[in-house]
């Protein structure tokens, strides 16, 4: 496997910031709608896919719970922490 950027960055960002300062504010996960609204995203089928990939990365969690099931990594947190 080779090692290659991801697509859109700023869409990631937006959508780990998102993540990030929802859970803070409301002590619970956001939804896909509720991602794909924020991130300017017209699909929650696209969303989805990110939210996928970037589990794959190591940059979020899956749980097994069915709904809101996305959490973001400890270096996750670090790193937009760390570019705030």
């Amino acid at each position: 496997m080779y090692s290659c950027m991801p697509r859109n960055i700023k869409t990631r960002n937006v959508i780990l910031r998102y993540i990030m300062s929802f859970s803070e504010e409301h002590g619970r996960q956001p939804s896909v709608r509720e991602i794909s609204e924020a991130a300017g995203l017209l699909s929650t089928s696209t969303t989805a896919g990110y939210l996928r990939r970037m589990a794959n990365e190591g940059l979020l969690i899956r749980t097994k719970q069915k709904k809101r099931n996305y959490y973001l990594s400890q270096s996750a947190m670090q790193s937009l922490r760390k570019a705030s």
